[in-house]
């Protein structure tokens, strides 16, 4: 199991860009301890028997045809933005 302890939160602390008081780093630490101590109990569960499952889904999923159609409310969605320019709508910009 891996160690948890104070270096290791540090590191952590540091890769998350954080700055945490020793009290929190403390609490943190402990419930990482009780997290891999859990996934530890799950690995004495005996899964020999239980065939792996990729995907929660056991049918098949019919997919609809893909095909392009023309939409009759083009301008009625446009409408519901506050800014237009050239036929385009207008959002703020994602980038600092």
């Amino acid at each position: 199991m891996i160690k948890i302890d104070e270096k290791l939160i540090k590191h952590l602390e540091a890769l998350a860009a954080l700055e945490l008081t020793p009290q929190q780093r403390k609490s943190i630490e402990k419930d990482m301890q009780e997290i891999l101590g859990y996934m530890e109990l799950l690995n004495e569960v005996n899964v020999d028997s239980i065939d792996p499952m990729y995907t929660p889904i056991e049918n098949s999923v019919d997919l609809r045809e893909d095909l392009v159609r023309e939409s009759e409310c083009v301008d009625l969605i446009r409408s519901n933005f506050p800014k237009e320019r050239s036929g385009h709508i207008v959002v703020p910009g994602i980038h600092a």
